[in-house]
């Protein structure tokens, strides 16, 4: 029990002077968000190469979702680069432009995925892709509240957390190509988050703050949640 309560208290450590500054940890948001596009684009790539015949999938509203999906990722990125570069008047600006952005790619994205679900006679698609909005948009909500209270880590925080929700089908795209079951793009859902998330914590704080801790519990048992109705449905 001391030893938890040790391991608690170092995790949790408030007093801890902090490694980065504001702007270098924005600069390191913005790395790991543009390694998230580079990762993305290559995943969906080669499942067109290796597999061409879904190309004929890229209807003009998967298409749709698939820029949409895009322009966040790649706007995550450049959020986190104009407030390295201290640009926050356009950066307030583009955040007021992700509103209707969200809205676009959440509606095209449940649409889609039900759609799926329907075509291939694959529910489970649909579940685990609207698991991902269910995580997203709470966490984008929760990020506006934040900036707006000046907590900018835990904005920050709130939207890496929120935008990794979406990797599973990315993953996908990658066990897929593999050769491996579905289930392997599940399983590297929450360890990659956790990995992820507390790597750019540590980094830019050197401890845990309470409310990525949350956040992250939050991901996690959406997932688990996901899983458990999974197995209700086909077990």
């Amino acid at each position: 029990m001391g030893l938890i309560i040790q391991v608690y208290e170092s995790l949790f450590d408030t007093s801890r002077a902090a490694p980065m500054s504001a702007r270098e940890a924005n600069r390191l948001l913005g790395h790991i968000a543009a390694a998230l596009v580079v990762f993305t684009v290559t995943a969906f790539a080669l499942k067109v190469i290796v597999h061409p015949e879904r190309a004929a999938r890229y209807t003009p509203l998967v298409t749709f979702h698939a820029v949409t999906m895009f322009a966040w990722m790649s706007l995550l990125a450049s959020q986190a680069y104009l407030a390295s570069a201290g640009r926050m008047k356009l950066h307030r600006w583009f955040g007021a432009v992700s509103l209707a952005l969200v809205a676009a790619l959440s509606v095209s994205g449940a649409i889609v995925s039900i759609d799926i679900g329907r075509e291939f006679g694959r529910p489970e698609v649909t579940i685990v892709n609207i698991a991902a909005f269910v995580t997203f948009i709470p966490l984008y909500v929760a990020a506006i509240a934040f900036a707006r209270k000046r907590k900018m880590h835990a904005h920050r925080q709130a939207m890496l957390i929120g935008t990794l929700a979406f990797m599973t089908p990315v993953y996908a795209r990658v066990t897929d190509v593999l050769g491996l079951p579905p289930q392997v793009a599940i399983g590297l859902q929450p360890p990659l988050t956790i990995a992820i998330t507390l790597g750019y914590e540590w980094a830019a704080l050197r401890r845990v703050s309470k409310a990525t801790a949350a956040m992250l519990a939050f991901s996690v048992a959406v997932v688990l949640a996901m899983v458990a109705v999974l197995a209700m449905w086909f077990v």
